[in-house]
């Protein structure tokens, strides 16, 4: 009978350590919040995104579609929008001269993607590693995708793996595809470049495509560690093309596609940050 006490102490710690290990919805809740967090930091950045774009047809050819530089401007009420900066043939920026707001109405129409807050409210998750690094498998979300939020809908039907940093809980690396048809979205948006006013348009982003976001967190050089932010580096989306008329929009511009293309867009993005600030030499 002596073994009992001794069991009854390794089957006590064997309990305590099961409840202390976060499952995986609580870690998607701690991650929800340290990217809320996050947001609140971007008034303290400056970036510029350089993004490329290539059509490859079935038949195995490419057309490289016109490589466009976009930074981050700030509007007369403080809020933030993403502004071309230039055009890789040259074209120039569609009121490149004019104030913030008018410059933010041009671009207005384009949004991220997917909405990541809303992957990482999923209910339909689990923890697929945990050493080195917490790695989460999101699985699409069938009561979700029912949402009358477009967000809601899309971020449901995806199936990802979000890796989050181990000090701040921040998803640093999200991967996956679009696994379901909520991320459908048809819109008639406005042109800022030729004659044509305005073009109905749909998104490539639907069942099919594959995506990578990476962030890479930006160590504040003022003195205030608080003001550090983590910003997407790099991101990745090779999607199905959806066209009826041969056509691709982005930013406020048409591109008409070669006869025979119609495989998949491959589109790429790399961008830098630049705290606000100077930095003070004390002598």
């Amino acid at each position: 009978m002596n073994w009992t006490p001794t069991l009854a102490v390794v089957l006590l710690s064997v309990t305590c350590a099961a409840a202390a290990t976060p499952d995986a919805k609580t870690l998607l809740t701690q991650a929800v919040e340290a990217y809320t967090r996050n947001r609140a930091q971007e008034v303290h950045w400056n970036w510029i995104a350089f993004e490329t774009r290539t059509v490859t047809g079935k038949d195995g050819s490419a057309q490289k579609l016109p490589d466009v530089t976009v930074e981050s401007v700030i509007r007369n009420d403080g809020r933030r929008c993403n502004a071309v900066k230039s055009w890789g043939d040259g074209t120039p920026p569609y009121l490149a001269n004019s104030d913030p707001d008018s410059r933010c109405q041009a671009t207005e129409a384009f949004r991220p993607a997917f909405a990541v807050e809303e992957l990482l409210k999923s209910a339909n998750v689990r923890v697929v590693s945990r050493s080195p690094d917490v790695k989460i498998e999101v699985l699409p979300d069938k009561q979700r995708q029912k949402s009358l939020d477009p967000r809601v809908r899309c971020a449901a039907s995806l199936k990802a793996t979000v890796e989050l940093d181990s000090t701040t809980s921040f998803p640093r690396e999200i991967g996956g595809r679009v696994d379901g048809d909520g991320c459908v979205f048809a819109q008639q948006i406005p042109l800022y470049y030729g004659a044509q006013e305005s073009a109905y348009t749909q998104t490539s982003f639907r069942k099919g495509a594959s995506f990578r976001v990476v962030y890479e967190l930006q160590a504040d050089k003022f003195q205030t560690p608080e003001h550090s932010f983590w910003i997407r580096v790099e991101e990745h989306y090779d999607m199905p093309l959806h066209t009826t008329t041969g056509a691709m929009v982005y930013w406020g511009r048409s591109f008409r596609l070669l006869p025979g293309s119609g495989g998949r867009i491959v589109k790429d993005v790399q961008t830098t940050a630049q705290e606000f600030g100077t930095e003070v030499v004390v002598k």
